[in-house]
């Protein structure tokens, strides 16, 4: 009898595997901030063009009556999936997905005469947990 439940449970145990599917995605929007803001970024002594040299385009531009403000992003998102489906027939049985999105964000604030009047920054991707 121990021979038949075995049989039995490899054959349940092909049955999953052949009929199972993982997907591991990483997808990346934006351009990667490379230079340090607290190094490259001086508050009323840096301006539009320095600011554009060291991080390139902003990914947008705000239009403010006091001054523009230089929107960066840099979003990394994660994700995983396990199906689990009958392998004759396809029909889905069980389905597992997981996905975490981060971003990397800067923003630069200018006054009117394009001099950098403030500016934040915060590395979000870093607290993406491994899948």
């Amino acid at each position: 009898m121990r021979s038949t439940e075995a049989a039995l449970c490899a054959a349940l145990f092909a049955l999953v595997a052949f009929g199972s599917a993982c997907t591991i995605q990483r997808t990346y929007l934006g351009s990667e901030i490379l230079a340090d803001p607290y190094e490259m970024v001086v508050v009323g002594a840096s301006t539009k063009p320095q600011v554009l040299a060291h991080f390139g385009p902003p990914d947008r531009i705000v239009r403010q009556r006091d001054g523009d403000v230089f929107v960066y992003r840099y979003a990394q998102r994660n994700g995983f999936q396990l199906e689990i489906e009958e392998p004759f027939s396809g029909i889905e049985i069980f389905t597992w997905d997981r996905v975490q999105e981060k971003s990397d964000r800067l923003l630069v604030f200018f006054d009117r005469n394009g001099l950098v009047s403030a500016f934040g920054f915060r590395r979000g991707r870093a607290e993406l947990q491994p899948l």
